[in-house]
């Protein structure tokens, strides 16, 4: 039986992935707003049953990988050990993501292109960033034993600066691949992982001194 379930599971993780890169290769030939779900299905040659199954929502369909970022940001941070704050958690995450990532550049090139060029996937993609920006602000709440409402301001601008901080990342990588060979995350991992690390000292060194001040009075 267990076999069984696995077998099942590793087809329907076949039959996503190829969902979705049939869709944004679509999506980048013709135009996201061009392409239906009907020309998804037949891309993929399934139904468009099966798509809107896989991806309730169109937009899902150009962000394939986002649930699966956010369920890994969501393990790092509940999972960190007492002494890890939630920045250095995020730092482990981001490690782990760019090692999943690779092999897959061309995927996130296409994506690239096609968000670019659609005002709806760009809205898109910043309900994703504010969804991590929650998950870190509950994170550095927990880390700042926050207990009034200026700690929780204090923990949601610290999570504002690391959110920050991955979204110029991000940018890093697009304009590297711009350059001649369009370098593969591997060429510049170590150059993104080392800025982030910069990033963190500062951001662990605000969130150390604002749990550990003295209390009014004392």
């Amino acid at each position: 039986m267990s076999s069984e379930l696995g077998l099942r599971e590793r087809k329907k993780r076949r039959t996503r992935e190829t969902i979705a890169r049939v869709a944004l290769e679509l999506f980048d030939r013709q135009g996201y707003a061009e392409t239906t779900i009907a020309q998804v299905a037949a891309a993929a040659d399934v139904s468009p049953r099966t798509v809107s199954g896989y991806f309730p929502a169109k937009e899902e369909l150009a962000f394939p990988d986002d649930e699966e970022a956010l369920a890994l940001l969501q393990a790092h941070l509940r999972e960190r050990g007492p002494d890890t704050l939630a920045p250095q958690a995020l730092r482990s995450w981001l490690q782990e993501w760019l090692e999943g990532l690779k092999g897959r550049e061309e995927r996130l090139r296409a994506q690239t292109r096609v968000v670019a060029a659609n005002q709806s996937l760009q809205a898109h993609r910043q309900l994703f960033i504010g969804r991590v920006h929650e998950m870190l602000s509950g994170a550095i709440a927990v880390d700042m034993e926050a207990t009034d409402s200026d700690d929780h301001l204090e923990s949601r601008m610290a999570a504002a600066a690391a959110t920050a901080i991955i979204e110029l990342l991000g940018e890093h990588f697009e304009s590297a691949k711009g350059e001649p060979g369009d370098q593969d995350i591997e060429d510049v991992e170590d150059d993104i992982l080392a800025m982030f690390d910069r990033a963190v000292v500062f951001i662990t060194a605000g969130i150390e001194a604002l749990r550990d001040r003295p209390g009014e009075g004392a």
